[in-house]
């Protein structure tokens, strides 16, 4: 993607889910969900998900929702972000995008699990509470045993950020669809 490319952060729409699913798919090591999971976000999560568009192109996805019983709390699902658009900042203006929405100016915590091998989204997320002036800390999550013996997948550790403020005019203020 080239530096000059505008990028839009908008809502996702049900017309974008099939995007949504081949951009995960083609984003390893992320967890591919079925289709029908993609439609389920673009029509009830599409507040809390966000597009990252170059071009009229899907470039980038980050599914989040609230937790039950978390009012306070935004858990973050994936961040995948499209080959051509890595290493420009995608997934952290995306994350921006999210926190400066009025559906989450109650919002002082965030929470993600992220596999140990996956540096990257580590990387993202430390940068984040770094960002927001807080504390980035990690617990048990999911084990490797709950995910089965089909396939061996890593365990999930726990990241949770917080406690934050956000500013009225946090975040970057991007067209929402």
């Amino acid at each position: 993607m080239e530096q000059a490319t505008q990028l839009i952060f908008r809502e996702p729409r049900l017309t974008d889910a099939l995007a949504i699913t081949n951009l995960i798919k083609s984003c390893p090591p992320l967890d591919v969900n079925s289709h029908y999971v993609s439609l389920l976000l673009c029509r009830d999560f599409h507040d809390t998900c966000v597009i990252a568009e170059s071009d009229s192109k899907i470039v980038g996805f980050l599914s989040a929702y609230h937790p039950p019983q978390q009012e306070n709390t935004i858990f973050i699902w994936q961040a995948a972000v499209d080959r051509s658009a890595r290493s420009c900042g995608v997934a952290s203006r995306m994350l921006d995008a999210l926190l400066s929405r009025q559906i989450n100016s109650h919002v002082n915590y965030l929470e993600t699990t992220i596999t140990p091998s996956n540096q990257s989204s580590q990387k993202l997320f430390r940068s984040l509470a770094k960002r927001l002036n807080t504390e980035c800390r990690t617990c048990n999550g999911f084990s490797s045993e709950l995910f089965g013996e089909a396939e061996e997948h890593e365990p999930e550790e726990l990241y949770q950020i917080g406690p934050f403020s956000l500013k009225p005019n946090y975040g970057e203020k991007s067209p929402v669809s």
